[in-house]
């Protein structure tokens, strides 16, 4: 059957112990992690800006660094050729020019033969490759570098700088790549960069790499190159064509010779300490995560588990009776849990204990209704032989030989007659007027009114003077009294002790729920005692351990009937052949006018 509108929205409304440690869990993970997750990134990137500026800063620093040296040594070389064309300097030793650093000089004959040479000795004698770029013309005033290319076997590809001294006489400038490149990498500290020299086409004049150097590779691919050759300059982001990886640029031209400087610099190996320490960030974040989660698996399963397990335990249709919950032992490890389950327990008890004394109250009203009527169907007939009886006795006499007879029939009709007025007694409902009543008053009228039903019985009384008045009806307490005493004498059939006490705050006594002290009777004998498996029937109807024809089993069934009507209890206490104790609980009268009177079924 489909739910209701209303349940069904009650359900929809329900959450579960799981998704509560969920979500609790998902906020406690997400509410510190979030904002160190944004702040980590955003940090990250504020430190990868600094450093790729850094980065970017000292590129051009070395670029404008290396584009100055190379303009300084374009200078010089210009200058000394300029000397050497005016023949203001004569060489004292030598032919060829003072060296510099990373230049190389070469003496040309008009025939294009090498007369002297700086790049190797081998060379003189030999024809020299540079008629391409010779300048016919007597003291021109062309002093620009060639382009780059190999002018010379062996030798890497370079630019050179030719000059006519005379008709038959040429001086070639050759820079040295390789010395290039050691002078300025060590001047510029740029060991962990790219540093590298094009011409105005984009051809390696030198590259920090020496191998590259000697191949003379073609990088005019590469994206700062493009930069350089399409009029550019500046910082560039790009990614390497030969490693692949992204690298930072600075392109600086160089105004003497028109050449171009290229500093480059791995981003990767830049970051990658600051890439370590923010993964690592990142990774605890990651790894707190998954604790968290981790941690909801667990607390679910700790918590949650042993909840169904009582749960499944509640259902289970094969639970003997109102017994314990059988649950497993790992669903009471958890404190509260185990005082769950002992609840349970404890209120599976109680309901069975009502439920009994249900059933005991539903037995008592039967066997009132049939006593009512056996007392009604009897009382008739028994009268009319109690009559008859005495009659006849009367008329006869005490000498006549049916005398004893008639005298043991009205005697056993008296005896049927008393049972049958407790019968009515205990089967018909009694109103009660509940007043302030002294109990030791009640006490002291019935001790009084009973001394012939304690012969060989010594009885002992004590009442505290500082007890309250109880709500009761004095005339069932006297009754309920008068029967314990009764009870008590017959246990004690070859005498005793009986003791009556009347207090509150008696030893062992507990409290009322308000925090008043219950009023206690207390009736003691020294009697024969009752058998540990008969106290708790002792206050059922009918139930007795007398012999037969000396109890009827009615009398502790009226004193419960009546303390229950009063809202207090009576409790027995009872040792084989040491006595018995029974106290009945009365709660004190309030401060006040007298309460009403009631009527209370039994």
């Amino acid at each position: 059957m489909e739910p209701s509108g209303r349940e069904g929205q009650a359900r929809q409304a329900r959450t579960s112990i799981t998704g509560i440690l969920g979500q609790s869990l998902i906020l406690v993970a997400l509410v510190p992690f979030l904002p160190i997750a944004w702040l980590t990134w955003h940090d990250y990137g504020d430190e990868a800006a600094r450093i790729e500026a850094e980065i970017q800063e000292t590129n051009r620093q070395i670029a404008e660094l290396a584009a100055g040296s190379l303009d300084g040594l374009v200078r010089q070389v210009r200058d000394r050729a300029m000397i050497a064309f005016g023949g203001h300097v004569k060489w004292p030793t030598d032919p060829l020019p003072p060296g510099l650093p990373g230049v190389r000089w070469e003496l040309i004959a008009g025939d294009g033969r090498i007369t002297a040479s700086g790049v190797s000795p081998d060379r003189v004698g030999r024809e020299s490759g540079y008629a391409a770029i010779l300048e016919p013309s007597i003291g021109g005033s062309i002093l620009d570098f060639s382009r780059v290319e190999r002018w010379i076997d062996g030798f890497p590809p370079t630019s050179v700088l030719p000059l006519r001294l005379a008709p038959d006489r040429w001086l070639v400038a050759v820079l040295d790549p390789e010395a290039l490149r050691r002078l300025l990498i060590s001047a510029s500290a740029a060991l962990d960069r790219h540093v590298y020299a094009v011409d105005a086409a984009g051809r390696l004049l030198f590259y920090s790499d020496p191998v590259v150097t000697s191949r003379g590779d073609d990088v005019r691919h590469n994206p700062p190159i493009r930069l350089f050759t399409s009029g550019g300059s500046g910082e560039i982001r790009f990614r390497s064509v030969v490693s692949g990886k992204e690298r930072l640029g600075f392109v600086q031209p160089a105004a003497e010779s028109g050449w171009g400087v290229v500093v480059s610099a791995d981003i990767d190996t830049r970051l990658v300490a600051l890439r370590h320490r923010y993964r690592a960030l990142a990774l605890s974040i990651a790894f707190a995560l998954l604790a968290a989660l981790a941690i909801l698996l667990w607390t679910s399963r700790r918590l949650a588990r042993p909840l169904l397990d009582i749960r499944d335990a509640l259902r289970a249709g094969d639970r003997p009776g109102r017994g314990p919950l059988g649950v497993p032992g790992s669903a009471r490890d958890i404190a509260e849990y185990d005082e769950l389950v002992g609840a349970f327990d404890d209120l599976s008890a109680r309901f069975a204990a009502t439920e009994r004394e249900l059933v005991q109250a539903e037995k008592a009203l039967l066997l009132g209704q049939l006593a009512s009527g056996l007392a009604h169907e009897i009382g008739t007939p028994l009268n009319v032989i109690s009559g008859n009886a005495q009659y006849l006795l009367k008329k006869a006499g005490p000498d006549h030989p049916a005398a004893a007879t008639l005298q043991l029939i009205v005697k056993q009709a008296e005896r049927i007659t008393a049972m049958i007025r407790r019968l009515l007694d205990f089967s018909r409902p009694t109103e009660a007027r509940l007043v302030a009543v002294d109990l030791g008053a009640v006490v002291r009228q019935v001790v009084e009114m009973v001394p012939g039903m304690t012969r060989k019985v010594e009885v002992r009384t004590d009442i505290d003077p500082a007890t309250p008045p109880v709500l009761g009806d004095p005339r069932l307490l006297e009754h309920a009294l008068v029967n314990l005493i009764v009870n008590a004498r017959q246990a004690m059939p070859g005498g005793g002790t009986l003791s009556i006490v009347v207090g509150v705050g008696m030893p062992d006594e507990e409290r009322v729920g308000d925090g008043a002290h219950w009023v206690c009777l207390r009736v003691a004998d020294t009697g024969c005692g009752i058998a540990p498996e008969n106290v708790a029937r002792v206050f059922q109807p009918f139930f007795t351990t007398k012999a037969q024809g000396e109890g009827t089993g009615l009398g502790l069934a009226i004193v419960e009937r009546i303390v229950r009507q009063h809202g207090g209890r009576v409790e027995v206490a009872s040792a084989v052949g040491r006595g018995s104790v029974f106290t009945i609980r009365l709660h004190p009268a309030p401060a006040g006018p007298e309460r009403p009177a009631g009527r209370v079924d039994g």
